[in-house]
């Protein structure tokens, strides 16, 4: 009798912990929900602002037309042909190579301090938060301080793109080198290798994904980055094709500027990607498929 007398009381205990943890996480999910509600009706609420705004300053400006805001194709046309030797023979090259050099710098700079960070607890404490303060600067001041100290060469344009594509490039790097499977590491240290071989036959193959991840959204900031930077002052770019269009009211050349800046990015894109897929072969295996494990095997 006792013994059931027990038995009873622990399937009510039970029952009353089951339902006590039920009611926490009713509790939490409701939480959750209604903080999402308050930022998402937040989010609505900036957005209708900010469309009002756009709509009452577009009403407010008088004989307002379509071909004021946007060029017809023919006329993008033939500022291309206007300024196609000028274009190809200095404006492209220059910012082309700018890019070229910055994001170059950006990956060695941005895989080196992501390496340190997973090497060493005690770096990563010092060099994240110096990595988040980066960000918020004002690229501008920094530009400006730049070209205040080096002069009006290509250094200080360069500069601003690694300030503009090192961030995303270390931030996944280091995701991807923690996110290693330690089972793997764990039967690579009990098979003898050293921390440096795991490293380099682990946790630098899993790192790789999210490296190219990073190194795509680089890929896209690094022309912004150098016509950003072209802006400020320069004498070669399109950067300045684009200021010397907005300061002479030719909207059709600005158009073609920005045409180019995101044909630019898309063909760096589109290089990254091929470089991913020649690189990363061991991942796009047709039986990832078909993979459900843990692992990057």
């Amino acid at each position: 009798m006792a013994v059931g007398e027990r038995a009873d009381r622990a399937a009510s205990g039970a029952g009353t912990v089951s339902a006590r943890s039920w009611a926490a996480r009713l509790g939490q999910d409701v939480a959750r929900i209604v903080v999402l509600s308050a930022v998402a009706g937040l989010m609505l609420a900036f957005f209708a602002s900010g469309v009002y705004q756009l709509v009452a300053e577009a009403r407010a400006v008088e004989n307002l037309t379509f071909e004021d805001i946007l060029p017809s194709p023919g006329e993008i046309l033939d500022a291309w042909r206007a300024h196609e030797t000028l274009l190809l023979d200095r404006h492209i090259p220059e910012t082309l190579w700018e890019t070229l050099a910055g994001l170059s710098m950006a990956v060695v700079l941005g895989v080196t301090i992501a390496a340190l960070m997973d090497f060493s607890p005690l770096l990563r404490w010092v060099l994240y938060p110096v990595l988040v303060v980066s960000q918020t600067i004002p690229i501008f001041a920094i530009a400006i301080l730049l070209i205040l100290v080096f002069g009006f060469g290509s250094g200080p344009k360069i500069t601003v793109v690694v300030l503009f594509c090192f961030f995303p490039i270390a931030l996944n790097t280091f995701g991807g080198l923690q996110s290693a499977d330690p089972e793997l590491v764990s039967l690579l240290r009990a098979m003898g290798a050293s921390s440096r071989q795991a490293w380099l036959k682990v946790r630098l193959p899993a790192a790789m994904p999210s490296f190219f991840g990073g190194l795509r959204i680089a890929a896209t900031y690094s022309v912004v980055g150098a016509i950003f930077g072209e802006y400020i002052t320069a004498q070669h770019g399109l950067g300045v094709f684009l200021k010397r269009s907005y300061s002479s009211f030719r909207l059709d050349q600005a158009y073609l500027a920005i045409i180019l800046t995101a044909a630019l990015s898309l063909l760096l894109v589109l290089l990254v990607n091929l470089v991913e897929r020649l690189a990363l072969r061991w991942y796009y295996t047709s039986r990832r498929s078909d993979w459900r494990g843990p692992g990057i095997y």
